[in-house]
């Protein structure tokens, strides 16, 4: 009994071993003989002089049928697809490694400043300025293209607002007149730089304006000329005799101090300057708003070129090789490479000066830039800078504002 018993579930389990696949072909050939049975019933029909139209039934009915299934064609495209993107996102990627490398190499090469830091005075009572990171450009005025720590005085002064988040860059110039205190003496802000090098220049600014900067870069006029020679040029506009007269005057300067034969303008207008004209467009001072259009024009050139760069990023590489070993900085390399692979992401959103309001007096037999007032003037340097509103400037500045205010009172402002 045992062995009947045993031979019925072999029985069984032999039958239904067929594989997924054998029973579904046995099922298939079975739908086959009776799909041409039912067309040689209809070929049977039509021939005996029936009219009408084909039954459903004698239309190939493929659906069942896998012998003449192909793959779907979006499934060989995407094959086709993925072999194409595999190798190009793969040779994007060894490109950006190898020009990240580039970089690191080229910033090498820049003369790094250590600043110290237990000699430089911060501000942290705006808490707005931690979602920024915030710069100090100083531009040398040196006939011998040599940046020195100390003797030089800046030609140039941008601080440079970065918001963390949006990428958006928001430039301040401050003219290099500017009536500050330097350590508690009073004098023009170009001066910090030429007493006490970086360190006194960062501390200037700090004081005089309650920032937090503590981070800065200096190029002489020669780094920046090259700058625009390798950028092919700027976009400028002259926009009068007298301005056209001045900016001839200091390209014939420019000329001597770096080289070069960049030729004068005839008349005003809009040209692509070249680095020498550039750098000459933007030493401009005795002209028709003085200090204050000739930081205008800092302020052009350098979005200019910001502009030129974000045109034509491939040539980041020739700039990184040409400009930075003329050009002093605290910000390491990292820094600096991380800066310079966010340009294309950078928007320079808006340009202003400080002081917003001020007088342009002599006081002393010495032409200065006073602010009406430093109090007002930092509380609205806070809110460009970082959108600080109703900011609480600290007591030292307060002082500082009540000093320069009682000269402007003896000068009649």
């Amino acid at each position: 009994m045992q062995s009947s018993s045993s031979n019925k579930h072999s029985k069984k389990r032999s039958t239904s071993s067929l594989s997924y696949r054998s029973a579904q072909n046995a099922s298939y050939r079975q739908l086959d003989d009776e799909r041409r049975k039912k067309r040689h019933s209809a070929e049977e029909s039509q021939s005996g002089g029936h009219s009408g139209s084909r039954t459903k039934s004698a239309v190939p009915d493929n659906r069942y049928d896998t012998r003449n299934s192909r793959p779907p064609k979006r499934k060989k495209n995407r094959g086709c697809l993925g072999r194409i993107l595999l190798p190009l996102i793969l040779l994007i990627l060894i490109i950006f490694a190898l020009f990240f490398l580039f970089l690191r190499s080229a910033f090498n090469k820049v003369e790094k400043y250590e600043l110290n830091m237990s000699d430089i005075v911060v501000n942290d009572k705006d808490d707005n300025m931690n979602n920024y990171q915030t710069i100090a450009l100083f531009g040398v005025d040196n006939q011998d293209n040599k940046i020195k720590d100390v003797g030089s005085r800046t030609d140039t002064i941008i601080i440079v607002s970065i918001n963390k988040s949006s990428k958006d860059v928001k430039l301040m110039s401050i003219y290099r007149d500017t009536y500050v205190s330097i350590d508690g003496e009073y004098d023009k802000i170009n001066a910090a730089y030429a007493y006490g090098g970086p360190e006194q220049a960062i501390n200037t600014i700090n004081r005089n304006l309650d920032l937090n900067i503590t981070d800065f870069a200096t190029v002489n006029f020669k780094a920046l000329a090259d700058a625009v020679d390798i950028l092919g040029g700027i976009e400028l506009t002259i926009k009068s005799e007298k301005e056209l007269e001045n900016l001839n005057d200091y390209i014939g300067n420019m000329n001597k101090i770096n080289g070069g034969d960049s030729p004068k303008f005839n008349e005003v207008g809009t040209y692509t300057f070249d680095g020498n004209q550039a750098v000459a467009y933007s030493r401009i001072r005795y002209m028709e708003g003085g200090d204050h259009e000739r930081a205008n024009h800092q302020r052009l050139v350098v979005e200019g070129i910001v502009k030129k760069v974000k045109q034509q990023p491939w040539k980041l590489k020739a700039l990184a090789d040409t400009v930075i070993p003329q050009c002093k900085t605290s910000l390491s390399t990292g820094d600096m490479t991380s800066l310079t692979m966010s340009l294309l992401r950078y928007s320079i959103v808006d340009s202003q000066a400080y002081p917003f309001e001020s007088v342009d007096e002599r006081y002393g037999g010495i032409y200065y830039g006073f602010p009406l007032t430093v109090y007002s003037n930092t509380v609205q340097a806070h809110e460009y800078l970082y959108g600080t509103k109703d900011y609480e400037p600290t007591e030292e500045l307060g002082r500082i504002s009540d000093k320069v205010e009682a000269v402007t009172d003896d000068l009649g402002y």
